[in-house]
């Protein structure tokens, strides 16, 4: 399933679609150890921040609706995340100090990696619009993207390396970097 169907891949997981399910744990799970990480969980908590998030969405899946009228969907997972945060940190201190020393706690933690939460799921959506471009170019135009973007060698390298003009290498990496910012944007929406 495509990382650019993100609405057709809600709509399967809400009809209890085993392979989105799949799909959907495979994109989410790495995003929500990172902000486990932000969040200073440990690797127990962050593992089962991981769970609790899933079974969440796994319990309201059938009645959820997005509505993109309503905020993006990272904002509404990243509330998710926070809340099963907050669950586990609480119970991390259960009976060491109060309630309200614990809320402060997660505020000001929550508060602190904000500012994270918007880079870091950027960042999250180019891996996502990267991986999803080379299955939607050429061979040939992912290569040379790969080579001048990531590996950084000059236009000429790449002419030589792959026996072809500069002229043409510059019109792949425009190709490229065309879809990708179209991956990002729908990505975005």
């Amino acid at each position: 399933m495509a990382f650019t169907t993100r609405d057709n891949l809600l709509s399967a997981v809400q009809n209890a679609d085993e392979i989105a399910w799949t799909e959907f744990y495979r994109m989410y799970k790495p995003l929500i150890l990172l902000r486990g990480d932000d969040l200073r969980l440990n690797n127990t908590e962050k593992e089962e921040l991981v769970q609790l998030v899933m079974l969440s969405f796994f319990k309201t899946s059938r009645t959820f609706q997005y509505d993109k009228s309503k905020g993006r969907f990272r904002d509404y997972l990243k509330r998710v995340i926070q809340n099963k945060a907050c669950d586990l940190i609480r119970k991390r201190h259960d009976g060491e100090i109060s309630t309200e020393n614990t809320l402060q706690t997660v505020e000001k933690l929550f508060a602190e990696e904000n500012n994270c939460w918007e880079q870091e799921w950027r960042e999250y959506v180019i891996q996502q619009a990267l991986k999803e471009l080379r299955n939607t170019v050429s061979p040939l135009v992912y290569q040379v993207f790969s080579m001048l973007s990531l590996e950084n060698m000059s236009g000429k390298e790449v002419a030589e390396a792959l026996g072809i003009t500069t002229n043409a290498v510059y019109v792949y990496k425009h190709e490229a970097v065309k879809k990708l910012k179209e991956l990002v944007k729908r990505a975005e929406e």
